[in-house]
């Protein structure tokens, strides 16, 4: 009878943990171990350790996929938010130029012009988009022979101008990124500025493949050195005549402008803190330009 026993609480022992292991019945009711339910205890999601349980990773995803991931950026990384205006103070030199072929669409004979400018820069640029207003000072030397289209050869004067200008003006870049630090920059710059300065006529005889002033009235004795000297707007030779103003009826300008178009730029930014420009294209008013510009920059 012991012995009986004994045999009966082994096969208990062995036969429990086979039943846990039992599937439970279709449709829910009493599992095989008698508790109430559909699934076991492997189906159950550990709420204990959500970091660790397969929920709270699928949950990341779907929040990453909707919103993105945040990526860190060091203090002078170059990138700009679309969304975002950025600011940039700087200085700016370029070099103005006036061709002789387009001098001779207006004049016979003509000296080409080769002048710089500077000026200071304020940028405001939002998705790709600059606007630069500017102050600036340009000059417009010039010290040559010059002769209108149809006149005579003995009409040809030695102009000698030291004219300037101080503007301000306005340029609208738009622009194509390659880079977070260089892209490609197109648009138009318009301004307007005071002239001040001289310019000086006296008139001029050839001396071989050239122009000479002459020294004074008949000096040295030749056609082209008249006899007489008198003042700009009046017949006669010119001798160190003042050219007179627009408001004077002169040809010197009181005022001149500035019409960019195109401007064209290559755009550089090495740091989020820093950013050059070189620009260049044709002035209505001026001829082709080059140059470019330093800025510092802030905000964004």
């Amino acid at each position: 009878m012991l012995k009986k026993a004994w045999w009966l609480v082994a096969f208990a022992l062995l036969a429990a943990p086979v039943r846990a292991q039992e599937p439970a019945a279709e449709g829910g009711g009493e599992s095989a171990d008698g508790l109430t339910g559909g699934t076991n205890e492997s189906d159950a999601i550990d709420t204990s350790d959500l970091e660790a349980s397969d929920r709270l990773g699928d949950e990341q995803v779907l929040a990453e996929e909707r919103l993105g991931v945040e990526q860190a950026r060091s203090g002078t990384d170059p990138y700009e938010d679309p969304t975002a205006a950025y600011y940039f103070l700087g200085l700016a030199y370029w070099h103005s130029f006036t061709p002789e072929f387009i001098l001779n669409l207006f004049t016979d004979e003509s000296t080409k012009t080769s002048n710089p400018g500077i000026g200071l820069q304020f940028t405001y640029r939002k998705a790709s988009f600059d606007i630069v207003t500017s102050l600036y000072y340009q000059t417009y030397a010039v010290d040559g022979p010059f002769r209108g289209a149809g006149d005579a050869d003995t009409e040809t004067e030695i102009i000698n101008s030291d004219l300037k200008m101080l503007a301000v003006g306005v340029t609208f870049l738009w622009g194509t990124d390659f880079t977070d630090w260089f892209s490609i920059q197109y648009g138009i710059g318009l301004g307007v500025g005071g002239v001040f300065g001289d310019m000086i006529r006296t008139e001029a005889y050839p001396v071989g493949n050239g122009w000479e002033p002459c020294v004074g009235p008949s000096n040295p004795p030749n056609a082209f050195c008249d006899a007489t000297s008198v003042a700009d707007g009046e017949e006669g030779g010119h001798f160190g005549a003042r050219a007179r103003r627009w408001t004077q009826g002169g040809s010197v300008p009181n005022v001149w402008f500035r019409a960019s178009l195109p401007h064209l730029a290559l755009r550089f930014k090495p740091i989020k803190q820093l950013m050059i420009r070189v620009d260049g294209g044709f002035d209505l008013f001026s001829g082709f330009f080059v140059g470019g510009s330093l800025n510092f920059g802030f905000g964004g």
